[in-house]
C-alpha cells in the first residue's frame, strides 16, 4: 500500500475512531468490536482481490502456497515444487486468517457483550462500529478494483498480508489487553490494542523502505554485526542473498502459469 494511502487508512481505521469514541463518550469497548469488525471484513475483501487479481492476470503465484513464499530460505526452484491448483494462495490466506479471526471473535464479543470490560457497549454503539468498518474497507475495496488487473504479485501480497498482519495484532492485543485491563480499567484493553496498531504500522513502513534500499543503514548493519558476532560485511553479504532469493522467486510469482506449469515435476 502507497505511503499515502497507508496514512489514510490508519488515520480512518485509528485515529478518527479513536478520537470519535473519546469525544462523543463511547465505550472503549467500541474500540475493540471495531478492530475485531476490521479483521472480518478485510477477510472478505482480501478474498476478493485474490479473486479479481488471478482472473485478471493468470499468474503463476495463485499457484504456490504462502508457507513456500514466505520462507526467506526458499528459492524459485523450491517454489515450482509447491505449485498446486489456482486456487492454492486464496486457501492459504483463508485458512491463516479465517480460523484465527472466528476464535477472536468469540472472545471479542464475550469481552464487550458478557464481562463488558471495556464499558457496557449498547447495540447502537456495536452498529456505528460495523458500519464504519464497512464504509471503509468498501471505499478501499472500491478505489483498488480497476487496478487490480494491473497489480504486480507483490503488490497483492502487500493488500492481503496486511490483513494477517491485523488479525496477528488482534491476537496479540487480546492477549496483552485483557490483565491491561485489571491494571488500568476500561481503556487497557483498547488502549492496547490502539498502540500495537500504531507500533505495527510504523515498523512496517520502516521494513518496507528497508527492503528497498540497496545496502542496509550502517547502525543497522554495525548492530546487526556485533549481535550476530559476525563481521559486516558478512551481514551485507546475507541481506544481499535473502533479496535476491526474494527477487528470484517474486519473478516467477508473475509469470502467467502456463508458462511456468511445465516447469513443475509430475506429481
Amino acid at each position: 500500500m502507497p505511503f499515502l494511502a497507508a496514512l489514510t487508512y490508519a488515520l480512518l481505521m485509528g485515529a478518527i475512531p479513536l478520537v470519535e469514541v473519546i469525544w462523543s463518550g463511547r465505550s472503549p469497548a467500541t474500540l475493540v468490536l471495531l478492530f475485531w469488525f476490521e479483521t472480518v471484513l478485510g477477510v472478505v475483501t482480501g478474498a476478493i482481490r485474490i479473486v479479481v487479481h488471478r482472473r485478471a492476470t493468470g499468474m503463476t503465484g495463485h499457484h504456490a502456497p504462502i508457507t513456500a513464499t514466505s520462507n526467506k530460505d526458499t528459492g524459485a526452484a523450491d517454489v515450482i515444487r509447491e505449485l498446486g491448483d489456482e486456487n492454492t494462495y486464496l486457501r492459504h490466506f483463508l485458512g491463516i486468517t479465517t480460523l484465527f479471526t472466528f476464535a477472536h471473535g468469540v472472545f471479542v464479543l464475550a469481552l464487550v457483550f458478557v464481562f463488558r470490560i471495556g464499558g457496557p457497549l449498547t447495540w447502537g454503539d456495536a452498529q456505528v462500529a460495523l458500519a464504519w468498518v464497512a464504509g471503509v474497507q468498501i471505499f478501499f475495496l472500491v478505489v483498488d478494483l480497476p487496478r487490480i488487473p494491473s497489480w504486480k504479485f507483490a503488490d497483492l501480497g502487500n493488500s492481503v498480508g496486511q490483513v494477517s498482519i491485523r488479525v496477528l495484532v488482534t491476537q496479540l492485543g487480546l492477549i496483552f489487553g485483557i490483565p491491561a485491563a485489571g491494571l488500568f480499567g476500561p481503556w487497557g484493553l483498547a488502549g492496547m490494542l490502539v498502540a500495537l496498531r500504531a507500533l505495527t504500522d510504523a515498523v512496517i513502513t520502516w521494513l518496507t523502505g528497508l527492503l528497498k534500499q540497496r545496502d542496509l543503514p550502517p547502525g543497522l548493519r554495525a548492530f546487526l554485526a556485533r549481535s550476530g558476532k559476525q563481521s559486516e560485511a558478512s551481514v551485507e553479504a546475507e541481506f544481499d542473498a535473502i533479496k535476491a532469493k526474494g527477487h528470484e522467486v517474486e519473478t516467477l510469482l508473475e509469470r502467467p502459469f502456463a508458462e511456468v506449469c511445465t516447469q513443475a515435476p509430475t506429481r
